[in-house]
């Protein structure tokens, strides 16, 4: 450290030498020089003085010769490899890397070449593997070439086990898996699943909610019907998504089977950030913007056909009721859901005449009434008994709940409740429920 302080001074000396021409600061930083010189020199001096020696000592005995001792020939022994050698050769090691022993032989003399030292051996590293993707599946091609990419993307970026797009619809209660990309096989590769009650409740669209425990106390498992067993998954979240081409709930959903991880403020960001990008996705796939070749044109959405139908009666001022109607035990009949679909609504246009139909979902359909409220129960039980129980074609009967607009309802969603309410009142009871 002197020295260098030394070789600082000097070069301070010299530049006030210069600037102030003052010729003895000159002698002054060659002294500062030569006193550095002596203080490196010396430091020198005693690392070559601290370095040991070593001796080899001549043996007592001079060597013997081999040849007077039989022996003629120097090999390699074959011996079993230590558990570490073992380990380092199956991740890549040489064969011939490690030190050899040997063993004699009265044959012409061989002695093997570099062989004396045994190199280190350093510690084996262990490949991680790589995450094996079992489920990969969308309901239609579009999503397939644009959501999956996408998911599996989110997939990766936070470690999760599962993720999935599901689509509630509420009459009765299911939800149907529009992709899917797990690492269990368990994991449903689409259709749908029944459910008591609703995955998620009472949330603002795209905030996204977190589960940081799955279990006892916390999410229960047998919400997570979109595996077909029970999985131990640790912790589960999850972003509501609400398209507006689409009256339906979508629910964007991960899962993982660490304990900790999802409840960070990063993968909050995260869901959320891809809940917007599914929403525009969704959007626009309703459009027709997506590169679907076999898909039709979209249908008009439901909130805007029931807001079309809301303000047309009150510009015109007469009234209006909405009924939805469900076809009781379509699930189970026999035969294309198409197939059954189509004769359900050549039903109801025999029945409900002068009234406008819409399809508002799988086995349900909306009804637009335009006649005076006094004559709305008759008209609504006329439907019912359109569909008797025991009809061999559309077997089970109907569930009807109508709701009659008022000043109250200011929006397509709040007459729309109103009747999604009246039918599955109607569903559990067996009878035709209004709401007024």
């Amino acid at each position: 450290m002197l020295r260098v302080l030394f070789i600082i001074l000097a070069i301070v000396s010299l530049s006030l030498a210069v600037v102030l021409a003052y010729p003895l600061l000159y002698g002054v930083a060659a002294l500062l020089l030569i006193a550095a010189g002596v203080l490196m020199t010396s430091r020198m001096k005693r690392r070559h003085k601290d370095v040991p020696e070593t001796f080899m000592m001549a043996p007592e005995h001079p060597e013997e010769d081999l040849a007077s001792l039989g022996i003629v020939d120097i090999k390699p022994a074959n011996r079993a490899p230590k558990p570490e050698e073992e380990e380092y050769e199956a991740i890549g090691g040489e064969d011939d890397s490690v030190g050899e022993s040997y063993e004699f032989h009265a044959n012409p003399i061989e002695l093997p070449v570099g062989s004396a030292d045994s190199p280190v051996v350093g510690k084996p590293r262990t490949k991680v593997p790589r995450p094996r993707i079992m489920v990969s599946e969308a309901s239609n091609q579009s999503f397939a070439d644009v959501l999956i990419p996408a998911l599996r993307s989110l997939r990766a970026s936070i470690d999760a086990y599962t993720v999935c797009l599901l689509r509630q619809a509420d009459l009765p209660l299911r939800y149907h898996v529009e992709v899917m990309i797990s690492q269990n096989s368990y994991a449903r590769n689409g259709g749908a699943f029944s459910a008591k009650e609703p995955i998620l409740a009472g949330h603002r669209a795209l905030v996204p909610v977190v589960y940081p425990r799955v279990g006892p106390n916390g999410f229960p498992k047998a919400k997570l019907g979109y595996y077909h067993e029970q999985i131990n998954v640790r912790q589960v979240a999850m972003v509501p998504v609400v398209p507006k081409k689409y009256d339906d709930l979508f629910i964007l959903l991960v899962d993982t089977m660490n304990d900790v991880g999802l409840e960070a403020a990063s993968v909050r960001v995260l869901l959320e950030q891809y809940a917007r990008l599914v929403t525009t996705i969704l959007d626009t796939e309703a459009e027709g913007g997506l590169a679907d070749l076999d898909a039709s044109s979209p249908p008009k959405p439901r909130r805007e056909i029931i807001t079309e139908e809301m303000e047309r009666s009150r510009s015109e001022h007469y009234p209006l009721s909405l009924a939805l109607v469900y076809l009781n035990k379509g699930e189970k009949a026999d035969g294309d859901v198409a197939d059954l679909e189509s004769a359900f609504i050549g039903r109801l246009k025999s029945v409900a005449v002068d009234a406008r139909i819409e399809r508002f979902g799988e086995l349900t359909y909306g009804i637009f009434y335009h006649g005076a409220n006094t004559g709305i129960a008759a008209w609504a039980s006329r439907i019912q008994d359109g569909f008797p129980k025991d009809d061999a074609l559309l077997p089970g009967g109907v569930s009807v709940g109508v709701a009659v607009m008022q000043d109250r309802h200011q929006s397509a969603d709040e007459l729309r409740s109103d009747a999604t309410a009246a039918l599955q009142e109607a569903f559990s009871s067996g009878e035709c429920i209004i709401v007024e």
